[in-house]
């Protein structure tokens, strides 16, 4: 389990506006678009989907509600397969681009698990 109250958005239509974010924000390039502890507001979420940002770290609640906010490596990855799912719609009948989103699932579920400090899941 990843300890304290971090919670992943991966799909940018989760966001609402006076969430706090858990870690800063970046574009593809590496620049900073939002710092950490920004409170989202609707620009902010605008901007943030206007640029394709599709992983956001906020805050989950408060520290006295850590163990019902603390997010499993399960719910990680179903939060990332749901986030791919929309954007492989249209050609996931397709058995390559099926098993081009499975290996983008496991990917990105463990880079997020890394980022989060937690080790692979077995």
């Amino acid at each position: 389990m990843i300890k304290g109250v971090l919670v992943i958005v991966l799909d940018s239509n989760g966001l609402k506006p006076k969430m706090i974010l858990a870690k800063p924000v970046h574009d593809l390039q590496g620049v900073l678009l939002l710092r950490q502890e920004t409170k989202l507001s609707e620009k902010n979420i605008r901007m943030l989907k206007s640029w394709g940002v599709n992983e956001i770290w906020v805050r989950g609640g408060s520290k006295e509600g850590a163990d019902k906010n603390t997010v499993s490596a399960d719910e990680i990855k179903e939060s990332v397969e749901k986030g791919l799912k929309e954007k492989f719609s249209k050609v996931i009948d397709d058995t390559v681009m099926a098993e081009i989103m499975r290996v983008a699932v496991d990917r990105l579920t463990i880079r997020s698990l890394k980022k989060a400090g937690e080790n692979e899941p077995r």
